[in-house]
C-alpha cells in the first residue's frame, strides 16, 4: 500500500490523483493540502505528490524536508530564487520535478532530441502548444522541455535559440531560431507539436493528452520509484528509463 499526501488537492490534477486512489487497492491518500487546508502533523505517509502553485509548493517542500518524505512535484512556474531552496531540500530528500508526468511526453522528448541531432541545421524547428483557457503560464513547461531537448540535439543552449515573439523582429527567420507558439482556449488538456521544416519535406512529432488521469498515473508511478531513491533531484525521465 502506497500512502500519499496530495498537495494541490482541489486542482484538476490533484483531484485526478485522489480519484486514482479510489480506483486502486494499493494506493491511499492519507492527507490533502490546498489554499484552505494543510497536512496534519504526525500523519503516516510514504510520499507527497504536488500539483499546486508556488506558494503552496514552498510550504509543502518545507513539510517534506521536516518529515523526510520523498516529493513528486509538477509545479514549475516558480521564481528563480526558489530553485536554490529546492536544491537545498534535495540534499536531504529525493525530489522528482517535471513539467509533464506523461510517459508519452518523456518518450517524445527523447525522439525530439534524436531528430534534432540527426536532421541537423538544414531543418528549422518550431514548437506549437495548446492548452485550456485557464492555464496561467505560457509557453507551457512541457513546450520548454521539448525545446530544451531540441536545442540539446544541436549542442546548443535554448536561451541562444528561443524566440517567443516575432512581432517586433521585422526580419526573415534565422536558421538558429527555435520558435515557440502558445494557444489558449476551451478545455484542451494539452497538445504539443514539434515541427522540423526542411526543403521539400516536413517532420511533425505530436503528443495529445485526452485526460488528466494520465498525469496522475505518471506522478504516482514516480512516487513509487522514488521511495528507494537516495536524496537528490531526479527527473521523471531518469525514473522511467533507468528502470526500463
Amino acid at each position: 500500500m502506497l500512502k500519499l499526501l496530495v498537495s494541490g488537492a482541489t486542482g484538476t490534477t490533484g483531484t485526478a490523483v485522489i480519484q486514482l486512489a479510489f480506483d486502486q487497492d494499493d494506493l491511499q491518500v492519507v492527507g490533502q493540502a490546498s489554499r484552505s487546508t494543510f497536512f496534519q502533523a504526525g500523519v503516516d505517509a510514504d510520499a507527497i505528490v504536488d500539483f499546486s502553485h508556488p506558494e503552496l509548493l514552498a510550504r509543502t517542500l518545507a513539510f517534506a524536508v521536516q518529515h523526510k518524505l520523498p516529493l513528486v512535484t509538477g509545479t514549475t512556474a516558480t521564481e528563480p530564487e526558489f530553485e536554490a531552496t529546492l536544491a537545498k531540500a534535495a540534499e536531504s530528500i529525493p525530489i522528482c520535478r517535471a513539467a509533464n508526468f506523461s510517459i508519452g511526453v518523456s518518450v517524445l522528448c527523447r525522439l525530439v532530441e534524436q531528430a534534432s541531432r540527426t536532421l541537423g541545421e538544414d531543418f528549422e524547428i518550431e514548437i506549437s502548444e495548446i492548452h485550456h483557457r485557464r492555464k496561467l503560464d505560457a509557453p507551457s513547461g512541457t513546450a520548454l522541455a521539448l525545446a530544451k531537448s531540441a536545442a540539446s540535439g544541436r549542442g546548443r543552449c535554448l536561451d541562444e535559440m528561443a524566440v517567443l515573439d516575432r512581432s517586433q523582429l521585422k526580419t526573415p527567420r534565422n536558421r538558429d531560431e527555435l520558435g515557440i507558439q502558445a494557444l489558449r482556449g476551451g478545455d484542451v488538456v494539452g497538445e504539443h507539436t514539434v515541427f522540423f521544416f526542411g526543403d521539400a519535406e516536413r517532420l511533425e512529432l505530436t503528443h495529445r493528452a485526452a485526460d488528466r488521469s494520465l498525469f496522475a498515473r505518471g506522478a504516482v508511478l514516480a512516487a513509487r520509484r522514488l521511495l528507494d531513491h537516495p536524496p537528490g533531484m531526479v527527473s521523471f525521465d531518469q525514473l522511467l528509463f533507468s528502470a526500463a
